[in-house]
């Protein structure tokens, strides 16, 4: 192994450094951002009315669930009313749900010195049913079971008014879509006054305490004045579930645990267009950024098939295998490792293989397919984000299974769509910003390279530190 080391005693090397952390810090508070917006605008609408009764199984320790659960072992939170409740939809394999809990445990003893005549209960409710009770007491890897009252829900443990059985998933998410992490501050009469759908949200959680805090100790006026929050409803009519999944394929694309990675594909973008410009005009392939666009769309929506048939072939044992924590950490470490020896000038024989298929020539020659370059980045992007979009993407499957095929298809129909869209406006962006200053770019080529090579490592390291400690980057973004 031969690694080229005076790179590192280069002031271009350097220089690149900050540029890339600049770049990355940006284009990372744009995807944040662009995810709270979107989480916003797609969670307006539903009907705002008290929630439903939620009857859930609990963990029974004792002096935990034991203080609120009834005989059978069960949480049910219309014996809660009265009182604040902060209710926390989650799963044991979902790093951003960890960054959630966090942030309520170490904020309930400062709520609970507060003065107020409303009592406050904090519970969490295991939203990913192919996990267990068991599953969801057991700490591991990231995963601390909770310090407040937990359970696993089910699709019939929401009870409405008429009497029938619902999913609280599909009632208590932004737009119905199923996304987790989501947290609800619920006031004394019922009424959904705050919801946070990441567990790093852009303004440090300050909306969300201050509503606890409001429900707490504020009037009624002011109470009410925060229920602009409505209930999702339960459509299932073929427009209604298509948009469902172009709704999902937004968040899951600015998801928390794909920002760390996007700055890294924009710049492999750049990347990309850079090396295409140095090239002799008559050996130019000319592909369109649009094209691109769809080759990696093309990549995500291929990962999330593959994986989506892994689980229906093992059932349950896929959610309790841990196998979507093992993914996002190989492909973190994959990230920065690649990154360093691409800086290095040296590729790891460990990662021949990705290289050989990122090589191998689309028409006989020896130059690098850009089509192949460009899918495989979109596989390795949906990878890098697998531990907050499959606890979404994979429980709205089976969601739309109980609709029938023709439900199963209009969806997925809907999110492929979505994402495909995202990306090809996002790569088509990209391109012809580069394009506009493409007699520029030939001199900034090496400039470029080095860049992208330092955005690999931020993206793989930032997103192992995301997985290992969410509550870190949280940290970091209230600063």
């Amino acid at each position: 192994m031969r690694l080229d080391m005076s790179v590192l005693r280069q002031r271009q090397t350097w220089a690149a450094a900050v540029i890339a952390g600049l770049m990355f810090v940006g284009i990372s508070a744009l995807a944040l951002s662009a995810f709270d917006i979107a989480g916003d605008r797609i969670g307006e609408g539903g009907e705002i009315e008290p929630i439903p009764a939620i009857l859930f199984d609990s963990l029974q320790r004792d002096g935990i669930e034991s203080e609120i659960m009834d005989e059978e072992g069960r949480i049910n939170t219309s014996l809660l009313r009265g009182g604040v409740l902060i209710i926390d939809l989650m799963a044991h394999d979902c790093t951003n749900c960890h960054a959630v809990q966090h942030h309520l445990e170490d904020e309930i003893p400062r709520w609970g010195e507060m003065e107020s005549a409303r009592e406050l209960h904090v519970i969490a409710y295991g939203a990913w049913y192919d996990e267990s009770l068991e599953y969801l007491n057991t700490s591991e890897g990231g995963y601390k079971v909770p310090g407040f009252p937990t359970g696993l829900g089910s699709v019939h443990a929401a009870i409405l008014e008429n009497g029938t059985l619902s999913d609280p998933v599909r009632l208590l998410t932004t737009g119905g879509t199923g996304l987790i992490p989501a947290v609800l501050v619920i006031d004394h009469e019922g009424y959904i006054i705050a919801r946070e759908n990441t567990g790093t949200p852009t303004d440090g959680w300050s909306s969300f305490d201050s509503a606890v805090e409001t429900a707490l100790t504020g009037n009624q006026f002011e109470i009410e004045s925060l229920r602009t929050i409505g209930i999702a409803e339960e459509k299932s009519s073929a427009s209604a579930i298509f948009a469902l999944g172009v709704f999902l394929s937004i968040l899951v694309f600015f998801s928390p645990c794909a920002f760390p990675v996007l700055p890294s594909f924009v710049t492999f973008q750049m990347t990309l267009m850079a090396s295409e410009a140095s090239t002799d005009p008559r050996e130019r392939r000319r592909i369109k950024p649009p094209i691109l666009g769809l080759l990696s769309g093309f990549g995500m929506v291929s990962f999330f098939l593959v994986i989506g048939i892994i689980a229906a072939i093992m059932g349950r044992a896929f959610a309790l295998s841990g196998m979507i924590r093992i993914i996002a950490i190989f492909v973190a470490f994959s990230l920065a490792a690649l990154g360093f020896l691409n800086l290095m000038g040296w590729t790891s024989n460990l990662f021949s293989f990705v290289q050989r298929a990122i090589d191998r020539p689309s028409d006989g020659s020896k130059k690098r397919s850009a089509e192949a370059n460009t899918f495989l980045y979109g596989v390795g992007y949906a990878a890098a984000s697998i531990d907050c979009t499959a606890i979404a993407v994979l429980p709205f499957v089976v969601f739309l299974g109980t609709m029938g095929v023709e439900a199963v298809f209009t969806g997925l129909l809907g999110l492929a769509l979505g994402l495909i869209l995202l990306m090809v406006i996002i790569v088509s962006l990209v391109g012809y910003g580069n394009a506009a200053f493409a007699s520029r770019i030939n001199p900034l080529t090496q400039w470029i390279k080095v860049i992208g090579s330092w955005m690999m490592i931020f993206a793989g390291t930032v997103l192992l530190v995301f997985l290992f400690s969410p509550e870190t980057i949280s940290s970091v973004i209230q600063m």
